[in-house]
């Protein structure tokens, strides 16, 4: 079967696959291919901009940030968020409302600023993954939860997992803050939906059952079913 039908019939069964190798070339047409189903079949409802941080390129071997699509059925409001997949991450980021957004735009074209936890959920079994074959994955597109409205720029935030202090942080990206990476992404074209901007905080590991709440510029708390 073609690579990008192994994650497609991954993402529609729920399961689980052995990593496979790809080249930069294979990985960009796997990515087009799945993300294209992937909207087909469940329409688009943002993007998601990944490896924002120097840390996060050297872990995954990247060589600069890159960018996934969130389809509608990903992004929530509700305070209980379904896990789809075997392995997840949870991260802390800055989420915007785009409208037509393009580079000469920013920030008038931004509708709602929003804390968010992206719940990043890869179709392989494992996160020992490189920077090509997260990119393959729709770079391991999830789920997004919408959180609290909030101001720009981010004063200060923490993430608890089941009570527990697992970070604090603000935005510090390779680019500069979140509407550097905003402004990044136009360079696909006209930017439309929810765009998750870059973790701050995280990620970490989290499973079902798992409470996650996050204090500071706005204040919530989800569950993980």
């Amino acid at each position: 079967m073609d690579k990008s039908n192994l994650l497609y019939e991954a993402y529609k069964t729920r399961k689980s696959i052995d990593p496979f190798e790809v080249t930069e070339e294979e990985s960009n047409r796997i990515f087009n291919e799945f993300s294209s189903k992937l909207i087909k079949d469940e329409g688009l409802g943002g993007y998601k901009i990944s490896l924002v941080t120097k840390e996060h390129l050297i872990r995954f071997k990247g060589k600069e940030p890159m960018y996934g699509i969130l389809t509608k059925p990903m992004i929530t409001q509700e305070k209980e968020v379904e896990l789809w997949f075997q392995n997840h991450f949870a991260e802390v980021e800055v989420v915007f409302l785009a409208n037509h957004c393009s580079s000469n735009n920013i920030p008038e074209c931004i509708r709602d600023i929003r804390l968010g936890i992206e719940i990043p959920g890869t179709r392989f079994n494992t996160w020992n993954l490189n920077a090509l074959q997260l990119k393959a994955d729709d770079s391991a597109a999830g789920r997004l939860y919408i959180g609290e409205r909030i101001d720009l720029p981010v004063k200060g935030v923490s993430l608890y997992i089941n009570d527990k202090l697992m970070g604090k942080g603000k935005p510090d990206f390779v680019y500069g803050g979140p509407l550097e990476m905003l402004k990044w992404l136009t360079k696909i074209g006209e930017i439309n939906g929810y765009v998750s901007s870059g973790v701050f905080i995280g990620p970490f590991v989290v499973k079902k059952g798992d409470k996650i709440r996050v204090e500071g510029d706005a204040n919530f708390e989800i569950k993980l079913i």
